[in-house]
């Protein structure tokens, strides 16, 4: 029997997150922030990002875990193919972002050591604080993680119509 799956809106997964999707900027990207820090600096944006390296510190009351993201357009669409939802940011991107998520440290530190691992997806909700060296610093409010298996970033080249024509170094 075949069964075919649909393709809707992006759901948020929780409260804390719909919260924070309803008041994020989708039409900034790195490659706006890089150019004027100041003016993006108060906005909350939602970027998706592919985890590409994880560190994590441990501190007296709280792990402080830094990760590096390599930044994909993405329509904010979800196909759902019961129990399990696919994803599919497009290949294309702008470089390069790093935030810091904290966990209290009763949490199970394996459990998110392969949650937060290198090539599962992100959704970042947060604000832009720094650039260095072209690596965007956010500020993070909210963080989604989608697991590798849940999303593939070789079905779409969408690049989002408010993004002009970028210098060809970058996808």
């Amino acid at each position: 029997m075949f069964t075919a799956g649909c393709v809707r809106h992006y759901t948020p997964q929780s409260p804390w997150e719909r919260e924070e999707y309803l008041k994020s900027n989708f039409t900034i990207h790195p490659h706006d922030v890089r150019q004027d820090l100041q003016k993006w600096r108060s906005i909350p944006i939602a970027w998706v990002g592919v985890i590409q390296e994880t560190e994590f510190y441990e501190a007296e009351n709280r792990y402080e875990v830094i990760l590096l993201m390599e930044h994909h357009y993405f329509d904010w669409k979800e196909e759902s193919f019961d129990p399990n939802k696919m994803y599919y940011p497009s290949s294309r991107g702008e470089g390069l972002f790093q935030t810091t998520w904290y966990l209290k440290k009763s949490a199970d530190l394996d459990y998110f050591q392969n949650r937060f691992a290198p090539g599962n997806l992100a959704i970042v909700y947060a604000q832009p604080d720094t650039v260095i060296n072209e690596v965007i610093l956010v500020k993070c409010r909210y963080l989604r993680v989608i697991e590798h298996q849940n999303f593939r970033l070789d079905q779409s080249d969408y690049i989002p119509t408010e993004v002009p024509a970028r210098p060809k170094n970058r996808q």
